[in-house]
């Protein structure tokens, strides 16, 4: 099981926030480029404690962000 992104929902909270991709991956402890890995696909998967770091620099739950997805693939 691992969590999959809704990047219109990412995008939004991070611009509200006034944050750029690299600010967001600072914010949330992240190697600088993981949000921009995120939000153009080429990261699929996302490990729950990445996920949880970034939900807490955007104030909001995981769940807000990230859905669950039990498919391999």
């Amino acid at each position: 099981m691992y969590l999959v992104t809704d990047v219109q929902e990412l995008k939004r909270r991070r611009k509200a926030k006034g944050l750029s991709m690299k600010g967001l991956s600072e914010c949330a402890g992240l190697p600088g480029n993981a949000v921009l890995r995120i939000e153009s696909g080429s990261t699929k998967r996302i490990n729950h404690l990445r996920a949880r770091e970034i939900a807490k620099a955007l104030n909001c739950e995981v769940s807000d962000i990230f859905k669950y997805n039990n498919c391999s693939t």
